[in-house]
């Protein structure tokens, strides 16, 4: 297959973002198969690594507005294509400048994107047999297709990932044409959204197949409230939505590189995680709660039983970051139970900031990752990497992969699960079981520790090798 992706992020960035990272492992996954991929995304000076090594290698026009745009490659990055024009791209911020309204002119650069990717996939002479999209900064690639490039892609299936639901970009009506979308579709069925025009409906409008990052997001976007007003629509098109589980790359998140016995090597990076936190666990169940913007509730349903955790064998660590609304909250707690509880700084995306997630999960024994957020749930990929077991509600978007413990599949559990995630009387009441059997039944829990990490490997070539059966299905 040769296949055409287009993102609005993605690349070897200096401070990787949750989209281009997840863009590129796919890219890298999906070049391991033999598949030949164009991923193109725009070329922003100020976030890539090694700038100077790129140099422009293609220079054209695209067909929507008729501007110029330059093509950018690095021998040290040859997996990915970047576009660049400087009215457009040569910004300091990708969408606007944090924490404040988004550049105005959004829609124009990344219908830009789309048509020029697709100018220079004609160029070269790429026998693109399918197109895919990355969130509503790629979605207009599809309209374009079957548009104003119909005559070289209408023919070419349009799939359009979504990351996240509650990321979008409205527009103006009097913009329709700008941007290569045709005004017939302009309605409730089509890519209008409260006398605007939405950019995710659009890509969803004109897609084959709609890609989630998980079975349950998907299942949430059609039976809750989380679809950001887009409910109706979404189970309108309910037959084009698929869920497919992204991965992690455990060659980041494995924190067992030697390849010792997994039960050896959990103990030492306990010890190293006592030494890091200048703490001793004492034989503690160790218990992390990692807070970030894509941990939903976790943390009100922590604070409801926090009480009830202190009085309990666990030592509790916090992953924060200090401008989390919340820390002065958890570090005021911490300090009543120094003993029993920690707060871990995380800052950011940096390889710091990895690095002491992976080695804080690796130190620990249970993560509590109750009502996540997070689309692909990656936080519990990533725990699962480190030999952590998972504690999550059976409506998390990963939880139809995971095998609860329970007294019949006790052999086989990596992970202990609730019905509701909600409900913080569940989750108490399952940390109380998971004690039982971490402190009573240590040959138990040890094989729970070994079917989360050894067991149970969820990587970015999964997640590949079946976005290509669903690609190459409506290629043929």
């Amino acid at each position: 297959m040769e296949i055409l992706v287009v993102s609005p992020e993605a690349g070897r960035w200096t401070t990787p973002s949750p989209l281009a990272t997840a863009v590129s492992r796919m890219t890298e996954a999906f070049a391991n198969t033999g598949a030949k991929v164009l991923t193109c995304s725009p070329f922003y000076k100020s976030q890539l690594s090694d700038v100077q090594d790129y140099q422009c290698i293609y220079t054209g026009v695209e067909r929507l507005m008729g501007k110029t745009f330059e093509v950018w490659k690095s021998p040290k990055d040859p997996l990915n294509t970047y576009i660049y024009n400087e009215e457009y791209f040569g910004r300091p911020e990708i969408y606007g400048p944090p924490h404040d309204v988004p550049y105005g002119d959004n829609h124009l650069r990344f219908a830009f994107l789309s048509s020029a990717s697709l100018a220079y996939t004609i160029a070269i002479n790429m026998n693109c047999t399918a197109i895919l999209a990355h969130e509503w900064g790629g979605a207009l690639v599809g309209a374009l297709a079957h548009n104003t490039y119909r005559d070289e892609f209408g023919m070419i299936p349009f799939f359009f990932a979504i990351h996240n639901i509650t990321y979008d970009f409205h527009v103006q009506s009097g913009e329709i044409e700008a941007i290569g979308l045709p005004r017939e579709d302009y309605n409730m069925d089509g890519y209008e959204f409260w006398g605007k025009v939405s950019l995710l409906k659009a890509g969803i409008c004109y897609s084959h197949k709609v890609l989630f990052p998980s079975p349950g997001y998907r299942d949430a976007m059609l039976n809750t409230n989380l679809a950001g007003g887009l409910s109706g629509f979404l189970n309108h098109n309910a037959e084009k939505l698929i869920g497919v589980q992204f991965g992690v790359s455990y060659q980041t998140w494995d924190f067992n590189q030697n390849k010792l016995p997994i039960r050896e090597a959990k103990l030492n990076a306990r010890h190293d995680l006592e030494k890091q936190l200048e703490t001793q666990f004492n034989g503690n169940l160790v218990l992390y709660v990692h807070l970030d913007e894509e941990s939903g509730n976790t943390s009100e349903t922590l604070a409801t039983i926090l009480s009830e955790i202190t009085k309990l064998r666990v030592f509790l660590i916090v992953g924060i970051s200090p401008e989390h609304p919340e820390w002065a909250y958890y570090q005021d707690v911490s300090n009543q139970y120094p003993s029993t509880m920690r707060l871990q700084p995380l800052e950011g995306m940096g390889l710091k900031n990895i690095e002491i997630l992976r080695n804080t999960l690796a130190g620990s024994d249970m993560l509590f990752a109750a009502n996540l957020n997070e689309p692909s749930c990656s936080i519990i990929l990533k725990a699962m990497a480190a030999g952590t077991v998972p504690l999550t509600g059976r409506n998390v978007g990963i939880a139809s992969l995971l095998t609860d413990h329970n007294e019949e599949k006790a052999p086989y559990a990596n992970a202990f699960l609730v019905d509701d995630a909600n409900a913080p009387h569940q989750i108490l009441r399952r940390i109380k079981d998971t004690m039982s059997v971490y402190h009573d039944q240590s040959d138990m829990w040890n094989k729970v520790v070994h079917n989360a990490y050894d067991g149970f490997h969820y990587e970015w070539d999964k997640t590949v090798s079946k976005y290509l059966l669903i690609l190459g299905e409506l290629s043929l």
